[in-house]
């Protein structure tokens, strides 16, 4: 009985480790965005990317906001991945700080 029960604990905490989940980030990236297909190819891969939550292109402001798990990846991978694309992807530092102000005051 003693073994059942140790491993049911066992088995519980290694669900629950499995659902932790890493703490959201923001990140708003400045990309040299040309076209929709610019955006159309981002939007298929990045958004792919293992730990990406939510993405928005900006086509006209040349932007990409990045929604992402920060357990899962960081910004250097995601710009590892744009770079892939044959895009330059560089934090703007003032929409980034906007952009987390905002999901901030969501929760």
């Amino acid at each position: 009985m003693k073994k059942m029960m140790m491993a049911l604990v066992l088995c519980l905490m290694s669900i629950s480790v499995a659902f932790a989940k890493g703490e959201k980030q923001v990140v708003v990236f400045d990309v040299d965005l040309h076209c929709q297909g610019c955006v159309t190819k981002i939007e298929k891969n990045i958004a792919f990317e293992k730990g990406v939550k939510d993405l928005q292109c900006d086509l006209k402001e040349h932007t990409v906001k990045v929604v992402f798990l920060s357990d899962k990846t960081d910004i250097k991978t995601l710009q590892t991945a744009f770079a892939k694309l044959g895009k330059t992807a560089i934090v703007n530092k003032d929409l980034t700080a906007k952009a987390q102000q905002a999901a901030t005051k969501k929760k």
